[in-house]
């Protein structure tokens, strides 16, 4: 196995740190009732309330936490293991003491706040680390991992904190540089699991000023007629009925995005630029456009006609045009994958391209495409349990025929080993494209399999993704919570499980929630 000769720096997503008071009590972890609570109490993550959360740790593999599937990083942390030799790994705690010969730093970080507050911590973290090495030793000795919104945290430090000079590379993985509109769809129309919208915790995303910077920053609310379409930050000036607040926010917001934005366009054309990769999902399902009338904005899938590359589509939340860095043209410097947005975390590319900087030069093709066929998916992160799932199955790269078969299945994640999942047909729509409704499913986490078999020049492709079913007796509960303000007639005390310097799950303990 090769050796890393670089800090690598794991940067989360919006979601995937674990959250605990300065006292140790958990605030947002893997735990069900920790997730009822916040729902029913949005106080306990709300930045007036509890404006110091401490982030502890990385959350462990993709979770579903009552209706909400969160990303998981323990997989990353499993293949950086297997690939290279005695790894010594950190996690950057405020307080803790940093590991100077650490060749990983896990960076968990309170998502509520400003990509720019993340950053500022993160120049901190890192200097920590390097600044007792020698200028000419430190100069390009980080490589940046950053799934999602890390890569925003990321590209702040480097470009307007000014820490290019310290990195040799920056991977962003299904990263929203132009934002996603279903950030948009989130916070103007509520989070919602099929019908069922959640008040409560739509209120608290609100008050986050990163939910904000995950908006589209490109005109992304299309009109009527021939006005011309809108970002979001302009959507007051056509008078659109808003939550209260959601203009200044939303400006605010774009204000991080151009600050990057200034400082990235000059440093692009500077030698000491860090090479960026980013890696991006297609063919995927994926929000992509608002649409503005008297009743409302609806964000829907359909691609928007005023914007190119209609049939990239995207990862299930990002679209592929926004994971790709505004000045970036060399399309060598991105790569296609085939995974969704959460499995992006811990994709398997990742130990490749940073193979290539331990050494070991794999000579991969770079492009806009994956280099295979592969199956995209439509399909939802989160079902109510008396409804069926329904599931879109577009084929990629070659085109089928009439032999051509498409199966689906989902399987428990706890289920026992070997435990069966009976497949399920898929009906062919159009060319290419099949269509199937997974029957009515428990509450819990699945994996959705996707098999397609006699697929011309490449026999048999196969793609999963995690689906959480959560019952309405879950929100009913959160709902009752925050009339009476009772969870299961007490307080409840349990761990919160993270990814601990060891890279396995571990625990800071927990208290009274």
């Amino acid at each position: 196995m090769a050796s890393l000769k670089h800090l690598v720096v794991v940067v989360p997503g919006i979601g995937g740190s674990i959250l605990q008071t300065p006292r140790g009590a958990a605030r947002w972890d893997q735990r069900r009732r920790r997730f009822l609570a916040a729902a029913a109490r949005p106080q306990r993550l709300g930045l007036d309330a509890h404006p110091d959360l401490v982030p502890v740790g990385l959350m462990p593999d993709i979770t579903l936490i009552g209706p909400v599937v969160a990303p998981g990083y323990d997989g990353l942390v499993r293949k950086l293991r297997s690939r290279f030799d005695d790894l010594r790994i950190d996690v950057a705690r405020p307080g803790g003491v940093p590991d100077t010969r650490a060749d990983v730093l896990l960076f968990p970080y309170d998502f509520r706040r400003s990509v720019r507050h993340a950053a500022e911590r993160l120049r901190d973290e890192i200097e920590a680390r390097l600044g007792g090495e020698h200028a000419s030793a430190r100069r390009r000795r980080v490589i940046v991992v950053a799934h999602s919104m890390g890569g925003l945290v990321a590209r702040y430090w480097l470009g307007p904190l000014g820490g290019a000079a310290d990195c040799a590379a920056l991977l962003t993985l299904g990263t929203p540089h132009r934002g996603a509109p279903k950030a948009l769809d989130v916070l103007v129309n509520g989070l919602s699991v099929g019908p069922k919208r959640l008040a409560g915790l739509t209120e608290v995303l609100r008050q986050w000023p990163s939910a904000y910077e995950l908006l589209p920053r490109y005109p992304a609310v299309g009109r009527s007629g021939s006005e011309p379409a809108l970002a979001p930050h302009e959507l007051a000036a056509a008078s659109a009925t808003l939550p209260p607040g959601f203009d200044a926010r939303a400006r605010a917001a774009r204000s991080v995005h151009d600050d990057i934005e200034s400082v990235w366009n000059g440093l692009y054309a500077e030698p000491g630029c860090p090479e960026v990769t980013a890696l991006f999902g297609r063919g995927h399902g994926t929000l992509q456009q608002a649409l503005l009338s008297p009743a409302g904005i609806k964000v829907t899938k359909q691609a928007a006609t005023w914007l190119p590359n209609a049939d990239w589509h995207g990862d299930g939340t990002v679209p592929a045009i926004s994971a790709i860095p505004i000045e970036q043209e060399d399309v060598r410097a991105r790569r296609a994958v085939t995974e969704r947005h959460l499995a992006l975390g811990s994709v398997s590319m990742v130990t490749d391209i940073l193979a290539e900087y331990a050494g070991a030069s794999l000579a991969a093709v770079r492009g806009d495409r994956p280099e295979r066929p592969w199956l995209g998916l439509d399909l939802d992160e989160t079902a109510l349990a008396d409804r069926p799932v329904p599931l879109g199955v577009t084929l990629y790269g070659t085109s089928g025929d009439e032999s051509t078969r498409v199966q689906v299945r989902a399987r428990a994640r706890d289920a026992a080993p070997g435990a069966a999942a009976p497949w399920l047909t898929c009906t062919r729509t159009a060319q290419d494209q099949w269509r199937a409704e997974i029957p009515p499913l428990p509450p819990g986490t699945y994996t959705v399999e996707v098999s397609a078999t006699k697929v011309p020049a490449v026999s048999r492709l196969a793609a999963q993704d995690v689906l959480g079913v959560v019952g309405a007796e879950d929100i009913e509960e959160a709902e009752a919570i925050a009339r009476t303000g009772v969870i299961d007639g007490a307080g409840g005390i349990d761990a919160a499980g993270g990814i601990d310097g060891a890279g396995d799950i571990g625990g800071a303990e927990g208290a009274r929630a």
